[in-house]
């Protein structure tokens, strides 16, 4: 049975024949993605504002951080799509039912890749700082950010949308091998910058401090703060990504083929968890950097009084 088109999907996962039996899975998984819907989008918003106030992070910086927040918070709309697909096949309206599955497969898969892609250009962009120095604000400057900005959304946000209207097969392969780049190409950014700073303090402990070169006396503490930050958000996305990225590759098929229940939960468990991503970073930027708990604070204060 050959079904490549979103079409045919929505068609299939939107039938009473498919969905029969499916009642108690649906309304869990409804009542907990409407949990992290909601916390996604005011988490995000608040982080988007206190971004906005916040002057004194490096610009460029701060462009891509905005960056993953806003695909982040486009997260949470996918899932308010995802819950009124669910919330249709409980109703029994299969045309809305297939509106929903395409809106939430549509934006799902572009906003997560955006997303990704954000997290792999943040450790490229900490990778640049500690090697080029001070050069750095030379080379990485806000109007080159724009571009790679721009080129994201454009290039993986709406050519995967293009790909998944085409082929949603072919989206899926080519969602998964972004997945599998940016955790690879993040973690070498990562491995590199372990080694470089190692290096770099073997060199400080046997040069005395007025030899130190320009590069070692950077603010090596407020950097390492940074690539601490970036890094809790990349083991973030690894461990709600890897569960999908292991299951997903063969589950759409698997779950037509032999109209297993047990099979639809665990995928949309790893759909869950993923989407989770986008209310925990909220929680990693308030944790890990003080500018942007200081702003978040200040606008809680404010719409409590």
């Amino acid at each position: 049975m050959k079904m490549q088109t979103i079409q045919a999907f929505a068609k299939l996962y939107c039938s009473e024949e498919f969905t029969q039996g499916l009642d108690k899975e649906i309304i869990s998984f409804s009542v907990i993605n409407t949990v992290l819907a909601i916390t996604a989008l005011v988490g995000n918003t608040v982080v988007l504002i206190a971004l906005h106030k916040e002057t004194s992070l490096h610009r460029p910086s701060k462009m891509l951080l905005r960056n993953l927040v806003v695909s982040d918070l486009c997260v949470g709309f996918a899932e308010v799509s995802l819950v009124s697909y669910w919330i249709s096949i409980l109703q029994e309206q299969w045309r809305i039912c297939q509106f929903f599955f395409h809106a939430f497969t549509i934006m799902g898969i572009s906003c997560i890749s955006v997303s990704l892609f954000t997290l792999a250009a943040i450790s490229v962009d900490r990778l640049l700082a500690l090697l080029l120095g001070l050069r750095y604000r030379q080379v990485v400057t806000v109007r080159r950010v724009y571009v790679v900005v721009i080129v994201l959304w454009i290039l993986i946000g709406v050519g995967t949308v293009i790909l998944t209207m085409l082929n949603l097969d072919a989206a899926q392969v080519v969602q998964i091998s972004g997945i599998v780049v940016c955790l690879m190409t993040s973690t070498f950014c990562y491995t590199r910058i372990f080694f470089t700073l190692r290096n770099q303090q073997t060199q400080v402990h046997n040069n005395p401090p007025e030899q130190e070169n320009q590069t070692i006396s950077l603010n090596i503490l407020r950097y390492r703060r940074t690539v601490s930050t970036s890094l809790w958000l990349q083991m973030s996305v690894a461990f709600c990504y890897l569960p999908y990225l292991l299951l997903s590759p063969f589950a759409y098929r698997q779950i037509v083929k032999a109209q297993s229940l047990s099979l639809y939960t665990q995928f949309y468990s790893t759909v869950t968890l993923m989407c989770s991503n986008s209310i925990l970073n909220p929680i990693l930027y308030c944790w890990k950097i003080k500018e942007v708990r200081r702003v978040v604070k200040e606008i809680l204060r404010c719409r409590q009084i």
